[in-house]
């Protein structure tokens, strides 16, 4: 059986679980409440924002908290899917490959982020779009396209290796509070040690790598902390197949 029906058989997984709502409201988040900023008429109202602005600072949200956040709660509810219903000795037994059950997991995954991401650059758009209708005054039509796709490709690579953490804990435990709880403490940690700490090793630290790379402080070794983050995504799949492989991880 080859890796793409196996991705495919774990996309039509995805409808026992609440992922797809879950992808679309975190999507409708971040715009939703900008549009809600966007409309207080004040004194020091914004007027004449450019469409790029308007979308690198929708960009910050999601590098800050939004996909952080989102990639715990999936990635948990996806590993899930085995533990509640207990069809992990079932889904072995397939006439699968260990390595394709691994990693079509992973695919899925990573698609679900590729979705999120999406969607949340759709909802920007709408939201953007009915505030124009508003207040005309609002924007003033520059739009760099290349500047927010190139933003949002790095912060996807700089969340690589967060997910393989995140991937490799869900796997490892049972326990859905387990890996959640683990993985909103080292996000949390992340951010303390950044911005309360000042740590200098938060640069090598995966779960800060999104908010790093949205920081002007650190905006400028953005391209080191991607490369930090496909090696710590390529580490990470490694131990969990070799745990998996050996069937240390079963329900």
């Amino acid at each position: 059986m080859s890796i793409l029906v196996s991705v495919r058989s774990e996309t039509v997984k995805l409808k026992r679980t609440l992922c797809i709502y879950i992808c679309l409201a975190a999507a409708v988040f971040g715009p939703f409440m900008t549009f809600i900023e966007n409309l207080d008429v004040g004194p020091n109202s914004k007027l004449g924002v450019s469409w790029t602005e308007y979308f690198m600072e929708g960009h910050e949200t999601l590098s800050f908290a939004l996909l952080p956040l989102y990639v715990i709660l999936t990635c948990t509810l996806l590993l899930q899917i085995e533990y509640r219903d207990n069809t992990w000795k079932q889904l072995i037994s397939s006439p699968q490959k260990l390595l394709h059950i691994f990693l079509s997991k992973f695919i899925v995954f990573q698609l679900t982020i590729l979705a999120f991401m999406v969607g949340h650059l759709i909802f920007q758009g709408i939201a953007a779009w009915i505030t124009e209708m508003i207040r005309s005054d609002l924007y003033d039509g520059k739009f760099d396209i290349r500047k927010i796709l190139i933003a949002n490709t790095q912060v996807y690579i700089l969340v690589l290796g967060m997910t393989a953490i995140q991937y490799r804990l869900a796997f490892r435990f049972k326990s859905f509070i387990a890996s959640l709880a683990i993985g909103f403490a080292l996000w949390f940690t992340g951010a303390l040690i950044a911005f309360e700490f000042k740590w200098g090793m938060v640069e090598y630290y995966p779960y800060a790598f999104t908010l790093l790379g949205a920081w002007q402080k650190y905006k400028a070794n953005v391209v080191t902390y991607q490369w930090y983050s496909i090696i710590t995504a390529l580490v990470f799949l490694g131990i969990g197949y070799a745990e998996f492989s050996r069937k240390k991880i079963r329900a």
